[in-house]
This record gives C-alpha cells, sequence and structure tokens, in this order.
C-alpha cells in the first residue's frame, strides 16, 4: 500500500478503538443514570423504614447493597469524611444526589435532610466490566474481531486495488514505448474497471494509431527515397536525422543512418556556410553552388528553416543538381560558337573571292574557275554543315517512324554506291564482309544515318591508296558492325572526345578540310536514342576501328 493507504488504515484502526471507548464510556453512564435513580428510589424508602421500628433495616439494607451513613457519626473512614463533607457543602439543600471518587472507587451518594432523621445513603457506583463481565468481554470480542475483519477487507482491498492500479499504470508505460500491456480482467462492479476499459480503448487506439503512422512513414521514406533531389534534415543540434539515397549521390558519401554531426557528411564550406546561417538568423537560404569532391557538381541548393521554436529547430537541405543543365547549357554555348566559327569560314571565302571575281578577276578564265571551284567546293561544305546541323536539331524531336525490317548488307551498299566518287579519288580498297540475310529490325532512317556518317568519316580521314572494311555479324542478341580505315587514327586520350559536337582531332582538322565536325556526334546519338553502343578503337599511324552494336530486336 501507499503511504496514503497506510494513514487512513492507522486512522480506521484508531476511530474504531475510539469508538469502543466511546461505547464504554456510554453504557457506563446509562449505568450510573440508572442507578443514581434507583438510589433515590431507595432513599425515599428508606426514609419510610426509619419509622417503623420493628422493619429490620440492616437486613434490607444488605439485600439493596446499600451503606447507610449520618453526618453526626465519627469520622473514622475515608468514605464517612467524605460524607460529612458531601453533607456540609450541601446544608441548604433538601435532598440531593452526586457521586464522588474515594480511595480511587467510585460512590454515589444520596442524602436525605428533608425531614428528621437525616441519613445518606452510600452505594460503590456499578460500571459495565463490573456489573457484567461476561457480557462485556462477548461484546468486545465481538467487536475486536469485527473491527480485525473490518481492517483485514479494507487492507487487502487497498492492496488488490494498489497492485491492478500498479498494472495498469505498467500497461499505459508499455503503450507509450509501443510494448504489449499486460492483461487484466475486472469484474464489472470493480472501482478499477471503468479505468481498465478505457486503457484497453486507448491500447487499440494507439495500436492503430501506430500501423497507420508506420505506413504514412514507409510511403513517406518511399516518397523521399524515389525523390531526384537530395533531401537531408538537421535537427537543432546539427545532427543529421532524415536524407534520402540522391543526397548519398550527390555528397558521393555514405550517410549513416544514426544521427551524426551534418558536417561529418558536407565538406563544401558554401553549403557548411549556408546551414550555419539558418541556424544563426532563422532564416532561409537560398544558392547555386558548386560541391568540392571527386565529380565536379553544380546544384541548386536550398536551406530551410522548418519551424521557429529554438528547442525544435530544423534544418531541411535540398539539393537539386544541376550538373546536367549546366553541361547542356555550356554544350549549347559550344554548339553556337562552333557553328559560327564554321559558317564563317565558307562564308567568308565565297565572300572574299565573289569580291575579288566582280573585281576583275572574272577576265582571266584561268583564275575565274580556281575562284569559282573554290566557291562551289565551299558552298557545298556549307550545304553539309547545314545538313548535319538540321539532322542534329532532328534528334531532339520525337521520331514517330516506324520500325522495320532491313537489309544490312543492302543499306551498306547503298551507301558506298553514294560516295563511290569520294572513294575513287582516294583510291580506296573497299571490302565488305556481311553475310546475305543478315537484317535488323529499326528505323531505316536512323540506321541509315549511322552508317552514312561511319563510312562517311572513314573515307574522308583515310590515307591514299588506303583501305576501308566493313564488316556486320549477329553476336548474340545483337549486331555487331565494324567500320575499319587505315587513316590518320586517333590519340588514345583524344578517343572519348571525337563523338562531340564540332570536335576533330588536330591533324585530321589542318589536313582535311571537307568535314564538317557533327558526323560522329550524328551517329553517336542517335545509336544512344537507338538504345546501342558506338565505340573506337584506334592507333595513331595505323587506323582506326568503330565498332556499332545495336539491338536486334
Amino acid at each position: 500500500m501507499t503511504k496514503h493507504d497506510q494513514f487512513r488504515f492507522y486512522q480506521l484502526a484508531t476511530i474504531l478503538v475510539a469508538i469502543y471507548i466511546g461505547f464504554i464510556v456510554l453504557v457506563n453512564l446509562v449505568i450510573a443514570q440508572q442507578q443514581d435513580a434507583m438510589l433515590k428510589e431507595r432513599g425515599a424508602d428508606y426514609a419510610l423504614i426509619i419509622k417503623q421500628p420493628q422493619f429490620d433495616r440492616q437486613k434490607w439494607l444488605r439485600q439493596n447493597d446499600l451503606q447507610v451513613l449520618t453526618p453526626k457519626s465519627p469520622n473514622k473512614t475515608k468514605l464517612q469524611k467524605a460524607v460529612t463533607d458531601i453533607v456540609n457543602r450541601n446544608h441548604s439543600a433538601a435532598n440531593f444526589s452526586t457521586r464522588q471518587t474515594v480511595n480511587k472507587q467510585p460512590y454515589l451518594f444520596y442524602a436525605h435532610q428533608a425531614d428528621r432523621p437525616n441519613f445518606v445513603l452510600v452505594v460503590p457506583q456499578q460500571q459495565f466490566w463490573h456489573t457484567w463481565p461476561k457480557i462485556a468481554l462477548s461484546v468486545t470480542i465481538v467487536y475486536l474481531i469485527g473491527s480485525w475483519i473490518f481492517l483485514y477487507r479494507f487492507w487487502r482491498q487497498r492492496h488488490h486495488f494498489f497492485d491492478h492500479l500498479k498494472i495498469l499504470v505498467a500497461n499505459i508505460h508499455h503503450i507509450r514505448h509501443e510494448e504489449v500491456p499486460e492483461p487484466i480482467i475486472f469484474q464489472k462492479d470493480a472501482s478499477l474497471y471503468i479505468l481498465a476499459q478505457e486503457i484497453n480503448k486507448l491500447n487499440g487506439d494507439m495500436r492503430h494509431m501506430r500501423q497507420k503512422i508506420a505506413m504514412q512513414q514507409g510511403s513517406f521514406d518511399r516518397l523521399i527515397d524515389h525523390l531526384p533531389v537530395g533531401v537531408m534534415v538537421i535537427n537543432e543540434n546539427r545532427e543529421v536525422v532524415l536524407h534520402n539515397e540522391a543526397m548519398n549521390r550527390l555528397l558521393e558519401t555514405t550517410i549513416v543512418a544514426e544521427k551524426h554531426p551534418y558536417i561529418d557528411d558536407i565538406k563544401t564550406y558554401e553549403l557548411t556556410r549556408m546551414i550555419e546561417h539558418t541556424f544563426r538568423y532563422r532564416k532561409s537560404h537560398h544558392q547555386e553552388i558548386q560541391l568540392i569532391q571527386n565529380q565536379e557538381r553544380f546544384v541548386d541548393a536550398n536551406v530551410v528553416q522548418l519551424n521557429t521554436v529554438k528547442s525544435k529547430f530544423q534544418a531541411l537541405v535540398i539539393l537539386y543538381d544541376l550538373t546536367d543543365v549546366r553541361r547542356v547549357e555550356q554544350m549549347q554555348l559550344d554548339f553556337v560558337s562552333n557553328v559560327s566559327h564554321e559558317l564563317k569560314t565558307p562564308v567568308t571565302a565565297i565572300t572574299g573571292f565573289a569580291e575579288t571575281l566582280l573585281a576583275g578577276a572574272a577576265e582571266d578564265p584561268a583564275t575565274q574557275k580556281q575562284f569559282l571551284q573554290i566557291i562551289y567546293d565551299e558552298s557545298t561544305r556549307l550545304t553539309a554543315l547545314i545538313q548535319d546541323i538540321l539532322a542534329l536539331s532532328h534528334l531532339d524531336r520525337k521520331d514517330q517512324s516506324q520500325e522495320q525490317l532491313v537489309n544490312v548488307l543492302e543499306l551498306v551498299q547503298a551507301n558506298l554506291e553514294l560516295m563511290q566518287q569520294k572513294a575513287q579519288q582516294k583510291q580506296l580498297h573497299v571490302s565488305v564482309d556481311i553475310p546475305m540475310d543478315l537484317a535488323i529490325r529499326i528505323q531505316k532512317m536512323k540506321f541509315n544515318q549511322i552508317l552514312k556518317n561511319l563510312i562517311a568519316n572513314a573515307i574522308t580521314y583515310n590515307k591514299q591508296n588506303g583501305s576501308l572494311v566493313i564488316a556486320a555479324q549477329l553476336e548474340k542478341d545483337q549486331i555487331v558492325i565494324r567500320v575499319v580505315d587505315t587513316g590518320l587514327g586517333i590519340p588514345s586520350d583524344l578517343q572519348e572526345r571525337i563523338f562531340e559536337r564540332f570536335y576533330r582531332v588536330d591533324q585530321a582538322r589542318a589536313t582535311h578540310k571537307s568535314g564538317t565536325g557533327l558526323g560522329l556526334a550524328i551517329a553517336s546519338e542517335i545509336t544512344a536514342s537507338l538504345e546501342g553502343q558506338l565505340t573506337v578503337e584506334s592507333q595513331l599511324g595505323v587506323g582506326s576501328e568503330f565498332i556499332l552494336k545495336l539491338p536486334n530486336a
């Protein structure tokens, strides 16, 4: 039991003792009143008896347990002295009764002073334990047994109440900590029945709420993990409490799930400064920054304050990867710059030689023919450049053409026939090794553009009296086409860049000015749109081998 219950237990025991004492006092008082009334009656009777000399007064006194004392009796005993004192104090009263303790024994006195002779009747005052000792003992035993039963039941009830209350409190603790509560059964009339029912309902509601929260949290976690932007939540202690997979990729690190300082993951000063300013000034910050790590990344960084309560302040870090956007923008700038440069050369040549002809050079037939040939070559180059630029612009559009079954050998031979004149000018030895029945289901226009650019590149940058080999075969679930030339070759450190727009190896640029620098870029981008792969293997001064792999649907 609690201290309060112990205090109540002792309080009830004290009250029961007080009730017993009060009961004894009340019984003694009732007995005294009855004895006093009887003494008055006996006094009146004795006043009549003493007037009859023949009546045996001593016998009557013995039968009624009375003593008779007179004020004139010698003061030999304390009882006689008490009688004398009582009469002297009340000498003016006619008849009266009183009680007084003599030798620690209470007595009742009745003084008769109305007529002569005067006398005082004395009788020991009766008490419950002295008058009815057996009854008093029985009543006391019954009362003690009843009191003990009452106190025991109270103690047991409070003990059970406290035990059940501890179980209910423990169940609330279990519910708070997501543990299984201990089952307990109450009768409907029990004092804790309603509380137990409410706790059971609370357990069911909390379990349902936790399941709902878990489902929502799971959905939220899946949503966060699949976001293309990096997300990180930092609490008031500068600890990471939430992050997603995109943040791992952007920061190029593995962020642990446990709480830890954010500085362990973020190594870029600009981003750290934004976070600290958000905590310091309680304001959101937005800035484009460059992450300092292995791979150069540009991100749009947002550090947002989630609330304004100091003890619960959190910062939300959102990183949007702008690397591809900036790369595309740079490619667009480079493309415009390269286009301007490539267009400027033939336009300047055409304008300059046209002006020279108009100025009088046309009168010289040899000079006229030479200048017109140059104007023709440059205009042809300008036309090819414009066609390649248009081809690149078409790549950005969705091609709605249907796939069809295309014979690889027939399409290769068709492109060789178109470029036969260029091949003959260089006296190239052309060899084709393609099975006659090799076919691929593909968008014919795109496939033809790839072959055209690869063959044109092999002819343009081939050496005089060189060779060109075009081979194709079926390997597993894809068709592999190889275009091998004996041209200038490409340095190993530049082989990855030849598929960039307007990029040409310096030696090739210096020797061959007929190319536009877009052929391989067009072939590479078309191949990527067809889910294929275009690679090169080359050795400087020996030649190059372009390998085209396309899925055979």
